[in-house]
């Protein structure tokens, strides 16, 4: 799989305003200040590992500046894409509470600034401050109801409803309002969207071509803008005003 993906940062300074949805977007300042503060600073090149599935460490990584790819090795030579990490996220936190192996291999996109936390200073900063506890806890629900819709997705749904779905949740948890519409600024491959529609390039490329025919989606650079949202969401079987998460 190629990796095209850009930091909307450069990786030199931390990212402000952090994206929506985030877990520094998601806490007050003081508590962000103290998770900024743990750990030790480093600098990520493009295509350099992060975390390896089943690997045994227990360190949480904060990202700053830039993001990443998780993904899992499905046994049979295949790759498959579960989801992004933008600046403001964390990764690595189940090991860290339960020290299980890795779930997951995460991979630098581009130039990605972070902060690595040992398992106790983390833990420690969860007992100290409830509000980082609870939102740490509410990002690691949201994902492990990410990965369960997309199972049920995967069995009970044609690969637009899928696409449609996925597009959904990405502008609902890092879009922003702009002229055009609902923008999310992560450049995804076609063969990254399908593996997480579960559908190779070329029928994830011509559904999302007739997305974008049918006035729903725009593509840019480095950006994915949602035009007809409650449009999309009928396309995906949802309800107006919710998501597929």
């Amino acid at each position: 799989m190629t990796h095209t993906a850009s930091p909307r940062s450069t990786g030199s300074e931390p990212q402000r305003p952090w994206p929506r949805g985030t877990l520094l977007a998601k806490l007050p300042p003081a508590s962000r200040t103290r998770l900024m503060e743990l750990g030790s600073q480093r600098v990520y090149e493009h295509g350099e590992v992060l975390l390896y599935e089943q690997e045994r460490s227990t360190h949480v990584v904060l990202l700053l500046g830039g993001f990443a790819k998780v993904t899992s090795n499905l046994g049979d030579g295949r790759v498959a894409l579960l989801g992004i990490r933008m600046a403001g996220d964390t990764v690595g936190e189940m090991a860290a509470l339960d020290g299980s192996p890795r779930a997951a291999t995460v991979t630098a996109c581009g130039r990605l600034l972070v902060r690595t936390i040992p398992r106790e200073e983390f833990i420690a900063l969860l007992r100290d401050l409830p509000d980082v506890n609870i939102n740490v806890s509410g990002v690691i629900s949201r994902r492990l109801r990410w990965a369960n819709r997309r199972r049920v997705d995967f069995y009970g749904y044609p690969t637009r409803v899928r696409l449609a779905r996925i597009l959904v949740d990405l502008a609902a948890t890092y879009g922003h309002a702009a002229d055009e519409g609902i923008v999310f600024d992560i450049e995804l491959t076609q063969d990254e969207l399908g593996a997480m529609a579960g559908a190779d390039a070329d029928t994830a490329g011509r559904e999302l071509r007739k997305l974008k025919s049918d006035g729903l989606i725009g593509t840019g650079y480095r950006r994915t803008a949602i035009l007809d949202l409650k449009a999309l969401r009928a396309m995906a079987r949802l309800a107006d005003g919710g998501h597929a998460g």
